[in-house]
């Protein structure tokens, strides 16, 4: 009999990866109406690749419509390092930019600013004789507000395992338009600032990160591993120290803009197709509160002004209601732990009218596609995907979650999450990329 949930999946396979073979995302690829423009064959510059000088590559994040945040690390002792920015054109790569950042402690971040809307892009830091180079990292700028295409991002979570995270490596060859980091990033047990930036460099180095750098954006947030298990501001008395020295390394290692006052939750925007919502969702527990007042506020603002056909939440912790599964298992570190203020956001989302709206968390160490709230209750109109891990321990219950209303799949296994967005049919295409590059489980939602 064919259900509901195998005619999406045959529909999204149909209209949104046509022409796409090898389980890949290619819609980079393809032209017609809607699709991505097709690009060029990577860049090859002239100078030789030395990891020994750059050995975390290029990291860019952040991208907007018109700039991109570029951070750059190299060993060589010296004070500024200069970059080669090239752009594509049709296919082929042209010169558009040349500049130099200033370094401090071989570390220097800067805004790449006047590029081209919905654009790729290619970067290179060179030596201060010329002769060596960073890899080439790619990516692309986001879509003008009157822009409309299917947008393929990735995402993933919980890093803290399975070296050298082969999964994303895989994620490389699909260019995406930009890759979500949802917290767990590194797995940190320190306080002071040198510390904390050790588990960042022994992360950066791994061929997992170096390959997912070279190949597109990413929009980053942080959960409890980049400061210190099961952070929060109520049961540790050196919490100041932690979150400043964290924050200052998380910071360092992932190219990022601040929100409003400096926050991380802040707001990414690619033309009518999608907004993306960074949500903090570690940083600001305190007392009874999940998130901040002023988060919670500016979050209501936000969605009740996007136009975007999709909203992306980037949710550390699941928002969804586990009682079914878990009962009150470690709620107080989650979303149903908080139950006033997750009531307050799903009630205000559904009282609005607000549509569009797509979870995507991590954290639980398994791959799953629910409900957020079960059949009657607020929520259930909502789905929420848990991207990865990429390499923390398998969660063995995501192997025994049986499909139901609410629990729509579930199973254990290391993956980067894939996400095909049409917005002239609401279908998201979900799709888990294990280590070897097959899709391990997928599904399509209309959203």
């Amino acid at each position: 009999m064919t259900t509901r949930r195998s005619l999406l999946q045959g529909m999204a396979v149909g209209s949104v990866l046509m022409g796409c073979t090898n389980n890949k995302s290619d819609t980079g690829s393809l032209t017609g109406i809607g699709l991505r423009e097709e690009e060029p064959a990577p860049w090859q510059p002239s100078q030789e690749e030395s990891r020994n000088l750059f050995p975390y590559g290029v990291r860019v994040g952040d991208a907007t419509t018109d700039s991109a945040m570029i951070a750059i690390y190299t060993t060589e002792d010296v004070n500024t390092v200069s970059f080669q920015l090239q752009k594509a054109e049709g296919t082929e790569w042209v010169e558009a930019q040349e500049d130099s950042v200033d370094l401090v402690e071989g570390h220097g971040q800067i805004e790449c600013t006047g590029l081209d809307t919905d654009t790729a892009y290619s970067i290179i830091f060179l030596s201060a004789d010329g002769s060596s180079r960073s890899q080439v990292s790619r990516f692309r700028t986001a879509l003008s507000d009157d822009d409309w295409r299917i947008v393929t991002f990735g995402a993933t979570s919980c890093l803290g395992g399975n070296l050298p995270w082969p999964n994303l490596t895989r994620a490389k060859d699909d260019r995406y338009d930009f890759f979500c980091l949802l917290g767990d990033t590194v797995y940190a047990n320190a306080t002071s600032k040198s510390r904390y930036w050790d588990y960042w460099d022994y992360a950066l180095k791994q061929d997992g990160l170096y390959d997912l750098f070279s190949s597109c954006s990413v929009v980053s947030t942080w959960d409890d591993h980049e400061i210190v298990n099961n952070f929060n501001w109520n049961e540790f008395p050196d919490a100041q120290e932690r979150f400043e020295n964290a924050l200052w390394a998380f910071r360092r290692g992932l190219p990022q803009r601040e929100g409003p006052d400096g926050q991380i939750w802040r707001k990414i925007s690619h033309g009518k197709v999608l907004d993306i919502f960074v949500l903090d969702c570690r940083g600001e527990r305190r007392g009874t509160k999940y998130i901040s007042d002023e988060q919670m506020d500016w979050l209501k603002e936000e969605l009740q002004a996007s136009n975007a056909r999709f909203k992306i939440m980037m949710n550390s912790v699941p928002i969804t209601d586990y009682e079914a599964l878990l009962q009150s298992t470690e709620a107080d570190d989650r979303w149903q732990g908080f139950s006033e203020q997750r009531l307050e956001i799903l009630g205000f989302i559904e009282d609005s009218a607000i549509e569009g709206v797509l979870w995507i968390t991590g954290d639980f160490h398994m791959g799953c596609i629910s409900k957020v709230g079960a059949t009657g209750d607020v929520g259930n109109s909502m789905y929420e995907v848990m991207a990865g891990p990429s390499g923390s321990f398998l969660n063995p219950i995501g192997d025994f979650i049986v499909e139901t209303e609410q629990y729509l799949l579930g199973f254990s296994q290391w993956n980067h999450t894939r996400f095909v967005c049409n917005p002239e049919t609401g279908e998201v295409l979900v799709q888990f990329v294990g280590d070897s590059g097959d899709v391990v489980k997928e599904m399509s939602l209309l959203i």
